[in-house]
């Protein structure tokens, strides 16, 4: 496995960012490390292709919990994308929502400092299958009070571009 994040997932993750993007954001605010907190207290989901991952690749879901296994580091001059990308560390993430404790007033803060953006954005590190014309991602985009998602992406390549092939829901709040 790969230690290092690759161009072909900086490739995929620039082609995701686009795709969800929100047109009406100045900016998206994504997670400079990757995340993997989901993937990993639900490890058993992940591990076999039946359910909502059926048709799936095992090799590919394989792949993907081995990337995920920890945390990495985006460059950010490698993301590339059509749409303005700021990237923060964890961190500053969560120090923005320094309101008075409540969830309400937590966005209000995030907003005054990060004004413009749809929210914050966290993506988990790429799997593939062996040939590499397959590959599956987690983005997890939070906006608001009650206003969060976080979808499996799935992807393949075609003519040597990345499309996506379908989205699998994970969680709604």
């Amino acid at each position: 496995m790969e230690e290092i994040i690759s161009a072909e997932e900086y490739g995929l993750l620039g082609f995701l960012l686009d795709y969800t993007a929100d047109p009406e954001a100045d900016y998206l605010l994504l997670q400079r490390e990757t995340e993997n907190e989901f993937i990993m207290e639900n490890e058993e989901y992940f591990k076999t292709p039946e359910g909502d991952l059926e048709g799936v690749d095992a090799f590919m879901l394989g792949d993907f919990l081995l990337r995920n296994k920890r945390n990495y580091a985006y460059e950010p001059e490698k993301i590339k994308t059509e749409i303005q990308v700021k990237t923060v560390s964890s961190p500053e993430l969560e120090n923005a929502f320094d309101g008075d404790g409540t969830s309400v007033t937590g966005w209000e803060a995030f907003y005054k400092k990060y004004p413009g953006s749809s929210g914050e954005t966290l993506v988990s590190r790429a799997g593939f299958n062996k040939t590499k014309t397959e590959a599956m991602i987690c983005l997890f985009g939070m906006h608001d009070y009650l206003c969060a998602e976080g979808n499996l992406y799935i992807f393949k390549k075609e003519n040597n571009n990345w499309e996506l092939k379908d989205i699998v829901w994970l969680w709604t709040a």
